[in-house]
């Protein structure tokens, strides 16, 4: 895959190292970058007001391959544990890469009793996210409008610069192979020819006029 592009990412360097597919190019002219005014609030260092913690998921989608990604933090700054990995439907001409995240807050005004029973285990959320993503297939392009639960903070972005997160985590070579086989699916998928003989004909070089008899 040759990657285009003013910004560098952390699975770039893979260029070199699998060599550039001239039938795989990203061009990532509209890349999104992440600046401390808009980096996830969630990945501080500290908790702000009445914030008890943080608790939610990252959807990465390199191409067809959706990586679910497990965020936590109750102060003592972020986790972030890849738990879950599934091929989804998408559709050619689509951004090759998307970020996605989904994450609830728990607000001092909890009693503690309460907060403990409403915020799960790092475990059973993982779980029940994998239940939530391996419900009827459903096209990548509709899912946009699905609510996990009653998420508090939620965001989408396409061609997302995954170092000015940051958000490494996923290993650079399943991003890469991710995005290029997605590239190079959609450079050789099958091409329907609708043109007429006489069409093809003058693509090839043909004049209508000279070349052809009885047309009109």
């Amino acid at each position: 895959m040759k990657i285009i592009g003013k910004y560098k990412d952390y699975y770039d360097y893979l260029q070199g190292v699998w060599g550039q597919d001239p039938k795989a190019v990203y061009v990532r002219d509209s890349v999104k970058l992440f600046t401390e005014e808009d980096r996830p609030v969630f990945l501080g260092m500290t908790l702000p007001g009445d914030i008890e913690a943080w608790q939610g998921e990252f959807i990465l989608t390199c191409g067809a391959d959706e990586h679910h990604i497990y965020v936590e933090n109750t102060g003592n700054g972020p986790v972030l544990v890849p738990f879950f990995r599934q091929r989804v439907e998408r559709q050619g001409g689509s951004a090759p890469l998307v970020l996605e995240w989904y994450v609830d807050e728990w607000k001092r005004k909890h009693s503690r009793r309460k907060w403990e029973r409403g915020m799960k285990t790092m475990e059973d959320y993982c779980a029940w996210a994998v239940r939530r993503a391996q419900m009827a297939p459903i096209a990548y392009e509709r899912r946009k409008g699905i609510r996990l639960r009653s998420e508090s903070i939620k965001a989408k972005w396409e061609n997302p610069l995954l170092s000015s997160i940051p958000l490494t985590v996923v290993p650079a070579e399943e991003v890469f192979a991710g995005i290029q086989d997605f590239l190079l699916a959609s450079y050789d998928m099958t091409i329907t020819d609708n043109r007429t003989d006489v069409e093809k004909l003058e693509a090839a070089g043909f004049d209508r006029k000279t070349s052809f008899r009885n047309i009109k």
